[in-house]
Order: C-alpha cells, then sequence, then structure tokens
C-alpha cells in the first residue's frame, strides 16, 4: 500500500522532493505549488484530507498552517534547511564571487545551529547577521533585515531560505542565495512521514471496547419479580446498545450485573465520533432509557489490554454518580459528561469539492457518498471492493455493486482489477479507489 503524501512548497523546492519521492516506492506524492503563505488557506481547506501526510518546503509555511490550525503537529514535517544544504550555498557564494565572502545575513536558521556547524568545519572567519525565529513572521520583516544589512556594509551578500524573500531582493539589487532543503534532509522527513502514516494505520485497527455500566450495578436485573416498566426500560436499553452496536461493525456481549461491553476497531470508534461526539449518543440513550449508567471506553493493542483499560475507566474516581464517560488508552485517562463535546470528537471530514460539484451536477444525494468518503479516509483504506460497502451500509452486495457503479459512470471512484475469491465460487469482485480531482 502506498502512502499518499502532500508537498507544498514553490516550484524549485516541489522539484527536489519530487525527484526524491519518486525513488521510493512506497510513496505517492500529490504537489500543491503556492507562492505566498496567504495562499495556504485555500489549498489546505480543499484538500487536507486528500492526502495520509504532509511535507511543507520549509518552516515558514508549516508554522504558518499550524498556528492557523490548518494542520496539525502530528500529520505534517518540514526538512530542516541547514547544515549541507546551508555549506553548499556558502560554498556557492565563494565560487560566484571568485573570493572568500566574510559577512553574510542569513534569515530562520536558529543562532545555535549557525554556530555549531561553522565551528566544527572550523569556518569562525565567516560572520553572520542572523535573523532567527520561531514559529511564522511576515515575509516584509524578512526582506527589510537583508536590505538594510547589505546596504548598512555591515554584510555582502544575503542568504535567505524562503522564495519570496528572494525575488523580492534581486528586484532591490541586493546580491542574494538561497538554501534549498538538501535531498537527505528531504529523503529523512519522508522517512519519517512513511513510519507516521504506517503507525496511524495501525492504531486505526486496535481494539476498542465502549463499556456500559448502569448505575447500582443493575439491581433491576437481580430482582425475581419485575414490573413492566423496568423490564421495559432494559429492554430498551439493550436496544439503544445494538443500535450503535451497528454503527460501529462490532459485536455486543452482556457481561452481566448491567453491564455490557461493545468490541469495535478504533477506527470504526472515530469514524462514529467524527458526526458527533460520543458523549451526545450517550445523552440520547439516557433520555430514551431514564436510566442511570456510567461509560468506560478502553482501547489496546489486544482484546486483553483494551479490556484492562475498561476496567480501569470503572474504578476511576467519581465515576459512581452516573452521566460520566471515562476514556483510557496508553497515554492515559480523559473525562467527559453526557451532552459535553469532550475528547471523543474529532473533526470531520468533508467531501472534496470536486466531489460536491459532480454530486449536485447530478443530483445525487450525498448522504451514501459522504459516508462511504470519510469511512475510507478514517481507515486509510487505498483499495476496496463492495463487500467494503455492503458491511458499511448494512445493504445487500447487490446494492453495494449498483452503488459502486454509479459512482464509477460519476468519474468518483475508479475500478482497477478484480479481486481473487481465494476459491470462492461465484464471480470475482472488482476493486476500485477514489478518485479525488477530475481527470484531464
Amino acid at each position: 500500500m502506498k502512502v499518499r503524501i502532500g508537498a507544498l512548497g514553490p516550484p524549485d523546492s516541489l522539484q527536489v522532493i519530487r525527484e526524491v519521492a519518486e525513488l521510493d516506492p512506497r510513496i505517492e506524492l500529490v504537489e500543491f505549488e503556492y507562492f505566498g503563505s496567504e495562499e495556504l488557506p485555500k489549498i489546505l481547506s480543499a484538500h487536507r484530507y486528500d492526502v495520509t501526510q504532509w511535507i511543507f518546503s520549509g518552516q515558514v509555511p508549516y508554522y504558518y498552517c499550524l498556528e492557523r490550525g490548518l494542520i496539525s503537529e502530528n500529520e505534517a514535517l518540514f526538512p530542516p534547511q541547514h547544515g549541507v544544504s546551508l555549506l553548499g550555498t556558502c560554498l556557492q557564494v565563494m565560487q560566484e564571487h571568485g573570493q572568500f565572502v566574510s559577512r553574510m545575513s542569513l534569515d530562520t536558521v536558529d543562532e545555535s545551529i549557525v554556530n555549531s556547524l561553522f565551528s566544527e568545519y572550523h569556518l569562525d572567519k565567516i560572520s553572520f547577521e542572523l535573523l532567527s525565529y520561531k514559529g511564522y513572521i511576515e515575509y516584509d520583516e524578512i526582506i527589510k533585515f537583508h536590505f538594510e544589512n547589505v546596504k548598512s556594509g555591515r554584510t555582502q551578500v544575503a542568504i535567505t531560505c524562503l522564495l519570496k524573500v528572494y525575488l523580492a531582493l534581486q528586484k532591490l539589487g541586493i546580491p542574494c542565495y538561497r538554501v534549498v532543503p538538501s535531498k537527505l534532509a528531504i529523503k529523512t522527513v519522508l522517512d519519517l512521514l512513511v513510519s507516521r502514516a504506517e503507525s496511524q494505520v495501525y492504531e486505526k485497527q486496535k481494539v476498542a471496547i465502549i463499556g456500559f455500566e448502569l448505575v447500582g450495578g443493575g439491581e433491576n436485573l437481580k430482582k425475581t419479580v419485575y414490573n413492566f416498566a423496568e423490564k421495559q426500560k432494559e429492554l430498551e436499553f439493550e436496544l439503544e446498545l445494538l443500535r450503535i452496536t451497528k454503527k460501529l461493525n462490532g459485536s455486543l456481549i452482556n457481561r452481566g450485573a448491567g453491564t455490557h461491553f461493545i468490541y469495535t476497531t478504533q477506527g470504526d470508534y472515530e469514524l462514529l465520533t467524527s458526526e458527533l461526539p460520543f458523549s451526545w449518543i450517550a445523552d440520547e440513550i439516557s433520555l430514551k432509557t431514564s436510566l442511570r449508567f456510567n461509560i468506560g471506553i478502553g482501547s489496546g493493542y489486544t482484546i486483553h489490554g483494551a479490556e484492562q483499560h475498561v476496567q480501569q475507566a470503572f474504578e476511576y474516581e467519581g465515576i459512581e454518580d452516573g452521566r460520566k464517560i471515562i476514556y483510557v488508552d496508553e497515554e492515559g485517562v480523559s473525562t467527559s459528561r453526557f451532552g459535553e463535546e469532550g475528547a471523543d470528537s474529532v473533526p470531520n471530514i468533508p467531501l472534496p469539492a470536486f466531489w460536491n460539484a459532480v454530486l449536485k451536477e447530478k443530483g445525487y444525494r450525498e448522504q451514501i457518498p459522504l459516508k462511504i468518503y470519510q469511512y475510507i479516509k478514517m481507515k486509510n483504506i487505498s483499495y476496496f471492493s463492495s463487500g467494503m460497502l455492503t458491511s458499511l451500509l448494512k445493504n445487500t452486495d447487490r446494492n453495494s455493486r449498483r452503488i459502486l457503479s454509479e459512482l464509477e459512470q460519476m468519474g468518483l471512484v475508479r475500478a482497477l482489477t478484480e479481486e481473487n475469491n481465494s476459491g470462492k465460487r461465484g464471480r470475482p469482485k472488482k476493486m476500485y479507489e477514489l478518485v479525488l480531482e477530475e481527470e484531464k
């Protein structure tokens, strides 16, 4: 399975990233060219979930997007623009000037890194005027820094990590050079992104157990004589749990004493909570049944580990009062109450603009395509068959094939090959993949 990685940067940086990515059979690179940071919100709002991970050309666009919530730290990285890249640029300066250049201005790179790098290679005679910063600063501030240093004579040339600054300084007549990330640095980052993406797929396949515990340990269940109202509440409670179990593609187990466990995967749990927080689902059950209960959610790499985490959740201090949700995994505990949007809420994944346009043009309701698209993205599925839709939509295989045929005719999915039925009778099933943009 190839990892789909989005690359954001100016043309020259994208070319280097492309050359490295083409040598790695694990990577499918999707390029997004931009010139100024103001273009980034539009690109990411439209394509954020079209790829698994992002590689940015440098620090400035990365932190611009991070500080504005356009991406998160666990879905993007950028290659450092120091080390071989910086030394190579300095050599280029010397070669083109035909003499030793001792005074330069440099932006973006941290002062401690510059001092360490140049002292290691005994290049102490080169002095730098530095503009180091964390996060994002405006281009105009960087341009002004280099311009004033060269014009005042403090430096002879400017070295920048940013294409927009480089082009602006050239127009101003300032001798300027640009640091582009080295192929080695890019390869290191791409390796990290692939490892992270593969780890996320593994995370989605973890066991998730949602435990429901009636307050009082299910005292009604211990009675030898039931009244009709009590029995009706219990049946309604179990029916609601079955409804949730169906949505989670899971299994419901009655553990006795008013305790029920739903066994599912982390990916299915996140898919359900992408639509609405689990605390809201719990609130709906409470309103329908008038029963008081707590929820313990355990996630683990094994069934035993997940069950241990559910037990820890039920033993958590303060859970006895009812209307509490405790989530436990390897990283710790998080809590919320019914009706609150807590840690179990994840961002909704919108349909691509291309899909929205096609569905609107064809007058096709988006409910089923949206569910299919979100499921595939949440589970990081590259290729799928009608069998996946049958399981997801709880319909017949014939209906699933019809839906896929309609999506294929609209150009939203593409048929690739046929799945081997491993000796089973019947015709082979077609395999499909999503089409994320209009084919030209």
